[in-house]
């Protein structure tokens, strides 16, 4: 009876301990979606310090470059969901040939190296679709707030500008003109 109270009474003070503080070793992502038909496409980076940079359509405002602040919860949360997929060992691509379907890189910069995949947005959805469909749009819980200056990205997926379709102009039509003889 003495040693199961002794045991007990450590047991209780290994549970008190503060539990170990998760430890990131993600130091940036960067999610680029090429555009499908119907969409221009997007850039995503977040890093470390909280920046989260955004290249795209947002609200009511039509493609620019947007910048604001994630929480740490929200950093944490992307590590968390980027270990699950194991993110170090991902096939570089699903070798996936659609068209009409959205493309997207994913770059994972961690400290002793980076991972870049892509993936084509088909369905059946994998875990890994499931982790880049979240980032993609994370803009949305993000407040962010339009900059003049453009950002710099590291992917090659960039979306392309809108044309400007409003103030086009077509030249009029060719009359040919019939020769008598």
């Amino acid at each position: 009876m003495k040693y199961v109270l002794i045991l007990l009474c450590f047991v209780l003070l290994l549970s008190c301990t503060k539990p170990k503080q998760h430890k990131n070793e993600i130091i940036k992502v960067e999610l680029a979606r090429s555009g499908a038909w119907s969409d221009y496409g997007g850039t995503i980076s977040i890093d470390t310090s909280l920046n989260y940079k955004y290249y795209g359509d947002y609200g009511n405002i039509k493609q620019g470059y947007f910048t604001g602040k994630i929480s740490a919860k929200f950093w944490d949360t992307l590590n968390r969901k980027l270990e699950q997929i194991r993110y170090k060992k991902l096939p570089a691509s699903d070798n996936a040939n659609v068209v009409d379907v959205n493309y997207f890189e994913l770059i994972i910069h961690w400290k002793d190296g980076k991972r870049r995949v892509s993936r084509a947005w088909n369905w059946p959805s994998d875990s890994v679709l499931r982790v880049i469909k979240w980032i993609d749009t994370s803009y949305k819980n993000v407040k962010l707030h339009q900059v003049k200056n453009p950002i710099r990205f590291e992917s090659t997926y960039h979306g392309l500008p809108k044309p400007h379709v409003d103030s086009a102009r077509f030249p009029p039509p060719i009359i040919k003109s019939r020769v008598i003889k």
